[in-house]
């Protein structure tokens, strides 16, 4: 598939509706992921936010937390702290329950299909956040290029990982410099776009908060990097340690 072939369909058009999604295992959730979103829903001025906690990711260990867990932190996470609706997308861990594998590209296909006809889907934009981390390994992922083809891509910097094209494989760097643009160019149509944020660099591991949860219990430090919320529930319940 050439960059031509991805972008042939990507013709601009008034969007109506703006949808910032953002998936992870949220195993815990923490304040960087907050932090991002609250960042970026507002950069991007969006119109709506959907969480989406994975079922079991196919490229991490496997999870602590269970996806009811996972959920009820995420609402505790996020109630009250955007300025726009949120709503978390539970087809990735209905997925996982049904022995059924879940991929990105099968997410956002799903997501397109809800407003069925093409007039409506080309008036809502599809806005994909991820992290640097991820970035890194897109090519890796099933159907990447396809991805293109349902939504927008933005990538929020990390410190450790380079933004820099010429370290990505060959396809992947020219798709994405096709797409690259400015903020302003995720307006013009419902996807294809890509736009790098380097302003904003949160370095949390949600492994590292785990692992000093499990044999520290609550410290100084993981009582900074979890929504109060969610440290109480997990205190409550005993999730980690």
């Amino acid at each position: 598939m050439g960059v031509k072939s991805v972008f042939a369909n990507a013709a601009a058009t008034a969007v109506k509706r703006s949808i910032l999604v953002f998936g992870g295992s949220f195993d815990p959730v923490h304040m960087g992921h907050l932090a991002l979103v609250q960042h970026f829903a507002k950069r991007l001025e969006v119109d709506e936010v959907r969480l989406v906690p994975a079922g079991q990711p196919w490229q991490k260990a496997q999870l602590k937390a269970t996806a009811e867990q996972r959920i009820k932190m995420l609402e505790l996470a996020f109630d009250e702290q955007l300025s726009v609706p949120f709503s978390i997308d539970q087809q990735e861990v209905e997925r996982a329950a049904a022995q059924i594998p879940s991929y990105t590209v099968d997410t956002l296909t799903n997501m397109r299909s809800q407003w069925g006809n093409a007039q409506s889907n080309e008036e809502i934009a599809l806005i994909l956040l991820i992290g640097a981390d991820q970035f890194h390994n897109f090519a890796t992922w099933k159907n990447w290029q396809q991805i293109f083809k349902l939504a927008h891509i933005v990538v929020a910097a990390r410190p450790g990982y380079s933004l820099q094209l010429d370290t990505l494989p060959r396809e992947f760097a020219a798709l994405w410099q096709q797409a690259n643009g400015a903020i302003e160019d995720l307006k013009q149509c419902s996807f294809g776009k890509t736009w790098l944020e380097t302003d904003l660099a949160w370095d949390i591991s949600a492994t590292r908060i785990r692992d000093e949860l499990q044999q520290q219990g609550q410290t100084k430090e993981t009582t900074s990097l979890i929504p109060r919320k969610v440290l109480d529930y997990l205190q409550v319940h005993h999730i980690y340690n």
